[in-house]
Formats: C-alpha cells, sequence, structure tokens
C-alpha cells in the first residue's frame, strides 16, 4: 500500500515547515497549498488521508475552503483539522465544525496533541482502506461465485438433456436387438454409450475451465488442434499456420464443439484450419464446406437454448464456446463461407 499523503494548508510558508518537522516521524506524504483556490485544485489531482487548514488566509479563508471541499464528492469526507493561532476561541472552533471540519488545534502547538490527532485518523484511513479492499474483494468472489453458478447450472443441463436422449436410444436399441438379433442396431447402440462417455469427459473439462478461470497460460494451439481432429477419421483436415494464444484446459471444448456442429449439422466432410497472427491477437477461422448456417440465425446460435433443425440438440456447445472466449478475452463470431458451408471466426490473444 503507498503511503498516505496529507494536505497542509497556509499561506505562509514556515508554518506549513513547522507542521512537516513537527510530523516528520510519521510516514507519510506531505503535500503543500498556500491558498484555499491551490487546496482545492491539488485535491482534483491527490487522495488524501487527511488535511491540515490554516484559517486565516487572503482571497478565501480557512473557513470558506472547507465548505467547498465538503461540496465535492471526493473530497466530502475527508478529515480536516483546523490549525489557528488567531481564530483560536470557542465561537471560532463551533464555527469551524459547522464548516465541515473534525477536529481544532489551537497555537502554539503541542507536539504530542498534534501527532497523537494526525495518527489517530491516519488509523481510521487505513482500516478504511482494508475495509474498501475486503468489500472488493468479497465483490469479486461474489461474481466469481454466480458465474460458477452458471456454469455449473450448464453442465447439469447438458447432462440431464443429452445423455437422457442417449440413454433412451440405447435402451430402445437394447430393446430391438434382443428382438431382431440386429448387430448394427447394436453398434448403434454402442456408439451412443461412447458419445455419453465423450460427453462426461467433455463435463469434466467444462468443469476444469470453472475450477482455473483465473489461470489463462500459453497454449500451443496446434498441438490441442491435432488432438482434436484426430477423433474425425471420415473428415479431411488442413491446418495453416501455428500460434501459441492464451487459454486453459477448454480449449479443447472451443475447437470441438464447432468442429462436431460442422460434421453433424453441417455434414461437411473438410474443414480448413486457418490461423493468422495480428498485431497482439491471433484470429483462428474454421472453414468448412458443409451445408452452412442460414443468415437470420447466425446471431443467435450462441445462445444458450437455441436450438434449430432436426440434428439439434440442447444448443448449448456454442453456448459453451462463446462463454469460453470471453472467458480468454477474445471473442467468436460466425459468417457464410461461399458457395456453401460456414465459417466461424475466434479471436484470442497471441503470445508468440
Amino acid at each position: 500500500m503507498e503511503k498516505p499523503k496529507i494536505l497542509i494548508v497556509d499561506d505562509k510558508l514556515a508554518n506549513i515547515i513547522s507542521l512537516e518537522t513537527l510530523l516528520n516521524e510519521i510516514n507519510v506524504d506531505f503535500i503543500r497549498a498556500q491558498s484555499g483556490q491551490e487546496a482545492l485544485r491539488t485535491t482534483l489531482d491527490n487522495d488524501f488521508a487527511l488535511i491540515l487548514m490554516d484559517l486565516q488566509m487572503p482571497e478565501m479563508d480557512g473557513f470558506e475552503t472547507i465548505k467547498l471541499l465538503r461540496q465535492v464528492e471526493k473530497t466530502k469526507y475527508i478529515p480536516i483539522i483546523i490549525v489557528s493561532a488567531v481564530y483560536s476561541s470557542e465561537f471560532y472552533q463551533i464555527k469551524g465544525i459547522e464548516s465541515g471540519a473534525v477536529d481544532f488545534i489551537s497555537k502554539p502547538i503541542k507536539p504530542e496533541i498534534l501527532l497523537g490527532k494526525v495518527q489517530i485518523f491516519l488509523d481510521l484511513y487505513f482500516q478504511n482502506k482494508e475495509l474498501e479492499s475486503e468489500i472488493e474483494l468479497r465483490k469479486q468472489i461474489e461474481v466469481q461465485l454466480e458465474d460458477n453458478k452458471k456454469h455449473l447450472e450448464l453442465i447439469n443441463k447438458i447432462l440431464r438433456h443429452d445423455l437422457l436422449n442417449n440413454l433412451v436410444v440405447i435402451r430402445s436399441g437394447y430393446r430391438l436387438f434382443k428382438e431382431n438379433n440386429d448387430e448394427e442396431i447394436l453398434a448403434e447402440s454402442i456408439e451412443y454409450v461412447e458419445r455419453s462417455l465423450n460427453l462426461i469427459e467433455r463435463m469434466k473439462q467444462l468443469e476444469s475451465f470453472i475450477e482455473k478461470r483465473r489461470d489463462l497460460l500459453p497454449i500451443n494451439l496446434n498441438l490441442h488442434l491435432k488432438d482434436i481432429i484426430h477423433k474425425y477419421k471420415n473428415v479431411d483436415f488442413s491446418i495453416r499456420g501455428s500460434s501459441h494464444i492464451m487459454a486453459d484446459e477448454a480449449i479443447e471444448s472451443v475447437f470441438d464443439n464447432i468442429i462436431r456442429n460442422a460434421i453433424i449439422h453441417g455434414q461437411t466432410k473438410s474443414v480448413t484450419i486457418e490461423i493468422k497472427k495480428k498485431e497482439k491477437k491471433c484470429i483462428v477461422k474454421i472453414i468448412d464446406e458443409g451445408k452452412g448456417i442460414a443468415e437470420e440465425i447466425q446471431d443467435r446460435i450462441f445462445d444458450k437454448d437455441f436450438k434449430s433443425g432436426e440434428t439439434g440438440h440442447t444448443g448449448i456447445g456454442l453456448h459453451i464456446v462463446r462463454s469460453a472466449m470471453e472467458r480468454y478475452g477474445g471473442k467468436v463470431s460466425v459468417e457464410n463461407n461461399h458457395p456453401t458451408g460456414a465459417i466461424f471466426v475466434l479471436e484470442f490473444l497471441n503470445v508468440g
């Protein structure tokens, strides 16, 4: 934490230096102002723990200066101690308090009284700073918890919906196999078992994404892409370019969801992935030659509950893509690939 600042306002430089000397054992930065106007200007560019204010000044006296400081949001609650030799009677002390000062010290100054009072307000300043830090930390934790809650709800929704659908297919396939002894039906049921296992694995990746939201690391994009495309045996892939990006374990889910959608929904047989560096960004285009995505729904395909067509499931995969990209400080969009197909554009932070 940086040292607190104390503003000393007095038209006589000797008085300012005298106060600084009396307070030299306190670890603070002193800022000087030799008029009320200068004091007001100085508070615009600095945050003060305390103000020591003289009353007898030309043009704008201490009373007027205090009243103006109390009218500005930034300085409304800064503690102000009046330090005065001329205006030391009870009348002026009351007037000073009514103006907005919190205390009054008469001259000649007793050093132990000055030090004691200044230290009290510095202690309050540090306590307030600690409280502000705790409040800010609590707010961050609450935001994090709310965000994690949304992602956990997302996971539960996927598991409830897609696993239930898969289990229905598996149960029906098992019944038909028993009745007809059809190996193709059995093979289809086994395929749905594999889909369910893959789904659970993707949810594990998403859980990891939640747990490590603050830990983005440099990721070798090409290595992850090779691991993903290895799963799709009947699709021709081409990767152009290379880069490291800032991401986490959820990166595979990002690309896998887009590629899987292109294969299942777009029915593409080929996918080209272009990686280009642009200043501090990495632009990745996933280009397919499938059925494409109608322009009227391109703005909605990343919504959590959106689904379209006979092959549509929860509509959750692309929503996960958008959530992850926002986490990475990037973005995702989609456009048409002419004459046919779609292009997903991913924007990451580039690290080399």
